[in-house]
């Protein structure tokens, strides 16, 4: 039995392992760890979580602090970007250098804590496959998420609203524009999103399903 996050994943272990039986159980989260939000933070608060000595991750955020936030900056110039996470390299601590608004936390003892302070959380992941952690985690904590295709594999955000896609520098700027003014909006992401997280994302259900293989 192999068992992968997301249908893309499934499609590719499939060349692979033609003859396999191959499930697609996604990732979740910790809701202990992950509560919701108490209240919108409002401003202009961006936050990227991630290993930072991932070259996904690394690819990301360098992206989108050279190509992304300079252009918020001009309509909004009290944006922010706090990127947290352990070990990040050379090339991810001298954004905070070059930026101005760009803090790098290296590891923290609550990733929640800097979520529920975060107006618009971000995936901006160019490369990788699978479904992100970062990206359920960020939902769970009822923070509104602009994600790439990659930042948003597997999870259906559309219908209804969860999440605002982006793959391309003015797309980014243009839904992260749309949530600094739109209150609203980043409420029905917020609820929608930490339902979908709650009803199909626990790791409690997910459980039950990788026990339903471990019995074949």
């Amino acid at each position: 039995q192999i068992v992968v996050t997301t249908n893309e994943d499934a499609t590719q272990m499939g060349l692979f392992a033609p003859d396999t039986p191959i499930t697609v159980i996604p990732n979740g989260v910790d809701l202990t760890l992950f509560p919701y939000r108490h209240c919108d933070p409002g401003g202009y608060h961006l936050i990227f979580v991630g290993g930072l000595d991932y070259l996904v991750n690394i690819d990301a955020v360098c992206f989108f602090a050279q190509e992304v936030f300079p252009l918020l900056q001009q309509s909004f110039p009290q944006t922010s970007l706090t990127i947290v996470g352990a070990n990040p390299t050379a090339e991810v601590i001298a954004l905070s250098k070059i930026f101005s608004g760009i803090t790098v936390t290296g590891r923290v003892p609550r990733v929640v804590d800097y979520l529920h302070q975060a107006t618009v959380a971000i995936a901006p992941l160019r490369s990788g496959f699978g479904m992100k952690i970062k990206t359920l985690e960020y939902m769970a904590a009822g923070v509104p998420v602009v994600g790439s295709d990659r930042g948003l594999e597997g999870l259906e955000v559309e219908q209804p609203l969860r999440a605002l896609r982006a793959n391309s520098s003015s797309e980014y700027v243009s839904a992260i524009s749309n949530l600094f003014t739109n209150e609203q909006l980043r409420a029905t992401l917020s609820a929608n999103a930490r339902q979908m997280i709650e009803a199909d994302y626990t790791w409690e259900s997910l459980a039950a399903q990788y026990q339903r293989i471990l019995e074949l």
